[in-house]
């Protein structure tokens, strides 16, 4: 089972939006982007070493693979994007979020 940082996820999905984004650069139609919404399947791991803490991990689960020693937990993330000045984003916008 491949275990994927959530923060990696996320990132990953700021880099498709923006090369979507910047992809309608020049139409003469475009779109407001809104609401995102990113559905998890992860693994929350508590850290047993000298640094503590607790990590989410998004996680692939194929059929018959169980784990009895970890929690699996389903997250919806929401998510809408905004501009550096708190403006709506729009398709072909030469101001993308950072």
């Amino acid at each position: 089972m491949e275990r994927i940082a959530l923060k990696d996820s996320i990132a990953a999905l700021r880099a498709e939006l923006i090369e979507s984004i910047m992809a309608a650069q020049g139409e003469k139609l475009r779109f407001e982007v809104g609401e995102v919404t990113m559905e998890f399947q992860v693994e929350v791991e508590q850290s047993v070493d000298g640094k503590g803490g607790i990590r989410f991990w998004v996680v692939e689960m194929g059929a018959g693979a169980a784990s009895k020693d970890k929690a699996i937990h389903k997250v919806t993330v929401p998510l809408k994007p905004v501009r550096a000045d708190g403006k709506p984003v729009l398709t072909g916008s030469d101001d993308t979020p950072e």
